[in-house]
């Protein structure tokens, strides 16, 4: 399964917020820069992350936005559920596949999704971002 770019960036986003020092707001302009991603669509990315109740954002001029819980408690499975607009392996319905109806593979790719996230929910985002490497890299940047 490869992972849409909006879900990319969601992750993205999620990993720049664990590393600001607690309390602190940060822009999307701000992590826009720094990713090198379009600002329009990271904008849309922050939209989701903040209805799915990942991050919290605060409109106006001391705006910003920031998690909206800890690191350790925010599930990878989680994040990829809520950004994904579909989790179907296959369409089988454009164009109508004639096998549709009695189809072996399509349970055998839904099974492997669900592996698939169930590995991901093993991991939180605290185990992508919390180490050094990481901190290093986003903290040159600012």
């Amino acid at each position: 399964m490869q992972l849409t770019r909006h879900t990319d960036y969601a992750f993205r986003v999620l990993i720049y917020l664990s590393s600001v020092e607690e309390g602190k707001l940060s822009t999307v302009g701000e992590i826009a820069e720094i990713f090198q991603v379009p600002i329009n669509h990271l904008t849309k990315v922050v939209q989701q992350l903040g209805k799915a109740g990942f991050i919290i954002t605060l409109r106006g001029k001391n705006g910003g936005i920031r998690l909206a819980h800890d690191p350790e408690s925010i599930l990878l499975g989680s994040v990829v559920r809520a950004m994904e607009a579909t989790l179907d392996p296959v369409n089988c319905s454009q164009p109508l596949c004639r096998l549709k109806i009695n189809c072996r593979l399509k349970p055998i790719l839904n099974r492997a999704i669900q592996s698939f996230i169930e590995t991901l929910d093993e991991y939180t985002l605290a185990d992508i971002s919390q180490n050094k490497e990481v901190q290093t890299l986003l903290v040159k940047e600012l």
